[in-house]
């Protein structure tokens, strides 16, 4: 029933019991009959009353949208949720930005924003951050009570072999408060798209990365030695050997890339995603790595042997969506669903200028694995995340 419709059958309840009171008292019935027809109409009014509130939930429940969910170029998008807003971050190049929303699909077009660092800020030792501000995140680590955002970015200006990966920490545990400046997380190397994944058994701060080696672009995996430092143990867990991660500019091209990792934990097993292919094709797509070791000591956590590689895609093109990937997961409000965040081209030609965010829930398979599916075309009615409130 329309809102329209339940306030008039509520006015109508309202004018009809003040008629019959007036009614009862001047044919002089019974109070007996007053009584009876008093708590009839009580119920009448109650009943709209519900039945409206409800409608109002259910129409909250059934607000829709469409991918993509920014109105812009946006790649890389990583979205959390946290104490009843979104909070995300996207490659914007000569910033990091950081936006808060009550609801996700407004969250890129129409959330508050904040820039938390961008090109020219002073990082120390006389140096000054450069350009190609690249795949923030932004993380909670228990252990300090503190947030932390990580991306990659060229040091004093546009020299690619400058570029490295830095950290900030919030200054409180507010996520859209200050930040400061930590450094850089792997000083001596060129490195980019730094996630973490705080493990709760071990207590141990893992991270995960993207490096450059004559195998191409491999995931390397690491234990941070402080929320700013990469530990110097650190072992390579993948690199590009399938046909579908090596596509660049065209199907046949060696375009060799592991890239953008992210970790996901379900039903107590560790998944790292991670982008395969150029990032600028539409072959571009995301491979999984399932955790098979024993527990998360660091003596098996970073074992490569330990870690069972997707043998094909598990996100790849399709319903005219091209270059999938660069992803991150956030949850529901309720906690009852998990949604993916990735970017992807409206053409296949679309380029590194035409990725756009987009999002959409996934399931887990009876093993625990994420089954993403397929990118969901731009005609697709998507429901908003379950328990979000309309902003």
């Amino acid at each position: 029933m329309k809102k329209t419709a339940l306030i008039c059958v509520l006015s109508a309840a309202l004018i009809f019991s003040a008629c019959g009171q007036t009614a009862a008292d001047t044919t002089g019935k019974d109070t007996e009959n007053k009584e009876e027809t008093t708590m009839t109409e009580t119920e009448t009014v109650t009943e709209a009353q519900t039945t409206a509130e409800e409608t109002e939930a259910e129409i909250k429940k059934r607000a829709k949208f469409y991918n993509p969910v920014s109105d812009k170029s946006m790649p890389d998008p990583f979205i959390t949720y946290h104490d009843g807003y979104y909070y995300g971050l996207a490659t914007e190049v000569p910033s990091v930005r950081l936006y808060k929303n009550k609801t996700v699909e407004d969250l890129f077009t129409k959330g508050e924003s904040k820039v938390v660092i961008s090109t020219g800020a002073d990082i120390g030792g006389g140096k000054k951050l450069g350009w190609n501000e690249w795949a923030p995140e932004i993380h909670y680590l228990p252990t300090t009570d503190r947030w932390y955002i990580y991306f990659c970015a060229c040091t004093d200006g546009f020299d690619f072999g400058s570029m490295r990966m830095h950290c900030l920490e919030s200054e409180g545990n507010d996520p859209f408060g200050d930040y400061t400046y930590k450094g850089t997380t792997v000083s001596n190397r060129i490195c980019i798209d730094q996630t973490v994944y705080y493990d709760e058994e071990s207590g141990v701060l893992y991270t995960a990365y993207c490096d450059f080696t004559e195998l191409g672009q491999v995931i390397m995996l690491a234990e941070m030695r402080e929320p700013w430092k990469v530990g110097s143990k650190r072992v390579m867990v993948t690199h590009p050997e399938y046909n579908w991660e090596k596509r660049g500019t065209d199907s046949s091209n060696d375009g060799r890339v592991n890239e953008g990792p992210v970790f996901i934990k379900h039903d107590g097993q560790i998944f790292l995603l991670y982008s395969a292919s150029g990032c600028w094709s539409e072959w571009y797509c995301l491979g999984c790595l399932r955790y098979k070791g024993p527990d998360t000591s660091k003596k098996n956590f970073l074992n490569p042997d330990n870690w069972e590689k997707s043998k094909k895609p598990v996100f790849e093109k399709a319903n005219g969506v091209y270059g999938v990937g660069h992803c991150s997961f956030f949850t529901s409000p309720d906690g009852s669903e998990t949604w993916i965040a990735y970017h992807g081209m409206a053409t296949p030609d679309a380029g590194v200028e035409g990725r756009y965010a987009y999002i959409q829930r996934i399931e887990f398979g009876e093993d625990g694995a994420p089954v993403l599916g397929e990118p969901l075309s731009r005609s697709t009615v998507i429901e908003v995340p379950s328990g979000q409130e309309n902003g």
